[in-house]
């Protein structure tokens, strides 16, 4: 214990809790914290199925303390959404276990598929990204949708929390709506990931604390950002985010 706690408080455990800290900050606002927070942890190291792991348990704590405080403020019901989580919940199990029997780079090619076709949707439908919930009627939400992208989340990662939010935009929900359903089902898809990585003997606690640490700590700072972001911010944001998440996962191909 004592060995783990002089690792959290090494400048390594700074480090690893600022790219927690940037990472859970750009997911909650663009649901893009894989893209900060895995390649830097492959930057300073860490072996690529740690860092899924590490990326699973920091993201499912920071999702965690997001839906913990829109349940207390009823912005929120577990009761009507539970059969998401629960179908979430398995699509992460099912791409932990894809990820452990696939290579990383078949993983990419999976990963650069979706984030293309994600891309896409995004420049066809890029005028339905409003915030006025008043000038909207909201549509059916499809569970496979969420239970596929779960999978790649459960997997791999990168861009999943942004697909949620993208297919939710899309169903008419306004973004700060996108992203409570977002978050709750990254907590769901994160959690069953993570259970599998945990007893495969995957994780590694002297990272994934101080990562976790900054991810809480990021997620309540871009719930206060949120307010503040504007519609066209978000039209132009969200397709520059995509195409950047599409190069880094086509740079991991060419290496």
């Amino acid at each position: 214990m004592e060995i783990l706690l002089q690792e959290w408080l090494s400048i390594k455990g700074f480090i690893l809790f600022t790219i927690g800290l940037l990472a859970a900050i750009i997911g909650v606002l663009f649901g893009a914290a894989g893209f900060i927070l895995m390649p830097s942890l492959l930057l300073v190291g860490i072996p690529i199925h740690t860092t899924v792991a590490v990326n699973k348990f920091a993201t499912g704590i920071s999702a965690l303390s997001n839906v913990v405080s829109f349940v207390i403020t009823g912005r929120l019901s577990v009761k009507k959404y539970f059969s998401f989580m629960i179908v979430s919940c398995l699509g992460g199990v099912l791409g932990a276990i894809f990820a452990i029997l696939l290579s990383e780079r078949i993983m990419n090619v999976v990963a650069c598929i979706s984030l293309i076709f994600a891309f896409m949707m995004v420049l066809r439908s890029n005028k339905w990204i409003v915030k006025d919930v008043k000038e909207m009627e909201e549509q059916r939400i499809n569970k496979l949708v969420p239970f596929a992208i779960s999978i790649y989340d459960g997997g791999f990662g990168p861009g999943s929390a942004l697909m949620n939010i993208t297919y939710f935009l899309k169903k008419q929900h306004h973004y700060l709506k996108a992203v409570e359903l977002t978050r709750m089902i990254s907590l769901s898809s994160c959690t069953g990931a993570f259970l599998f990585y945990y007893f495969t003997g995957i994780v590694n606690w002297g990272i994934a604390i101080p990562v976790s640490l900054g991810s809480i700590a990021g997620s309540f700072l871009g719930l206060k950002i949120i307010p503040h972001i504007q519609t066209k911010w978000i039209q132009i944001i969200l397709p520059i985010i995509f195409l950047f998440l599409i190069v880094q996962v086509v740079t991991d191909l060419i290496k």
